[in-house]
């Protein structure tokens, strides 16, 4: 089969990248390539990845100084040079939202998008207007943000597990890791982990506009038992979670899928989630972690911690959430999308 990817040059597609969409993008990529198919990525020419790649433009727009305006414009040209090239291919994958609904139905070429984001108020006006094409959700949770559309498949994400590999010998820390916003709860992990007297080691990148670090966080930093790394690599990411007796992720909005978790689990770690979003799909509660709903119930998940065996967790990643388990996924709605399609340009032709 033929297919393009079609993701945002704002940054490179790179399995190894510590940005969701992008290490998603490649993962799958390369993954589909290997198993035979010709899969060209349309992003940015800096991209790293295993298959064809059609670049544009030569540098992520995240890494240049233009302006919104300019970086709109470079996006919206990279989605016209996937739709020109359509008949090339037999299905295009995109990871727009929305930007590619405008194209889409330019062409035959039938498209299915993953929604890798919340479905902002915003948003849903317009997509609504397209409601009918094709949609990937990764977690039933995530519907409910729209429910009209036409989702025709759940696909959780899948890792490496060769790369996120096992530990069962832990240090004696708890573990908080992305991105430092309100959103994301680290306040909440701070005070649990201050209430049971535990080590916790935050990693992500801060965003000193928002004046949620220094009010929230930094005040706690302490280097002791409140400590800061910085933003994580994935080696030094994979490092922390294998090192981790627990993750701590207390997400105050409903994420679409939290890697993190998946990430944490493959390594051993148990997952202490709060009762938003995909978290309960992701964490099995008392099996691979607790599914709190209260800073109460978090302090008393990490004092039982210690109860969640390390194999459960790397289990369900393995069952559930890895790279195969993902790209068999796609394959099928891939398949069936094509298949579709095509009997609907055969009643055409004929009506």
């Amino acid at each position: 089969m033929k297919i393009a990817q079609l993701v945002s040059n704002l940054y490179p597609v790179d399995p190894r990248s510590t940005k969701a969409i992008y290490s998603h993008t490649g993962e799958l990529s390369d993954a589909l390539a290997k198993q035979g198919h010709t899969v060209t990525v349309f992003g940015s020419a800096d991209s790293k990845v295993k298959t064809l790649l059609h670049g544009y433009p030569s540098r992520s727009l995240a890494l240049s100084s233009l302006p919104e305006t300019a970086i709109r414009n470079h996006t919206h040209a990279l989605i016209s040079q996937c739709y020109s090239r359509a008949s090339e291919f037999d299905i295009i994958h995109s990871h727009f939202s929305l930007l590619s609904s405008f194209y889409s139905n330019l062409v035959t070429t039938p498209t299915v998008s993953s929604v890798h984001t919340t479905i902002t108020e915003e948003l849903k006006p317009l997509l609504r207007q397209y409601k009918d094409n094709n949609y990937i959700s990764f977690s039933l949770a995530q519907r409910k943000q729209l429910p009209e559309l036409n989702w025709v498949a759940n696909i959780y994400h899948g890792i490496d597990t060769n790369v996120f590999k096992f530990s069962n010998t832990p240090k004696d820390y708890l573990l908080c890791i992305g991105r430092l916003t309100e959103v994301k709860g680290i306040h909440l992990a701070i005070e649990a982990a201050k209430a049971t007297n535990s080590k916790l080691v935050i990693a992500g990148k801060s965003y000193a506009n928002e004046g949620y670090w220094q009010e929230h966080i930094e005040p706690h930093i302490d280097g002791t038992m409140i400590s800061y790394v910085g933003e994580a690599d994935l080696e030094r990411k994979i490092e922390l979670f294998q090192n981790a007796k627990g993750l701590l992720f207390p997400i105050q909005w409903d994420e679409v899928f939290g890697l993190v978790m998946i990430e944490a689990m493959s390594c051993g770690t148990p997952v202490i989630g709060w009762n938003r979003g995909s978290v309960p799909e992701v964490v099995q509660h008392g099996e691979t972690g607790f599914v709190v709903s209260s800073t109460e119930e978090m302090i008393d998940a990490i004092n039982n911690i210690d109860k969640i065996n390390r194999k459960a967790c790397r289990n369900r990643v393995e069952r559930l959430f890895s790279v195969n388990k993902m790209v068999q996924g796609y394959n099928n709605v891939y398949h069936r999308i094509v298949q579709k399609n095509k009997r609907d340009v055969e009643q055409k032709k004929q009506s």
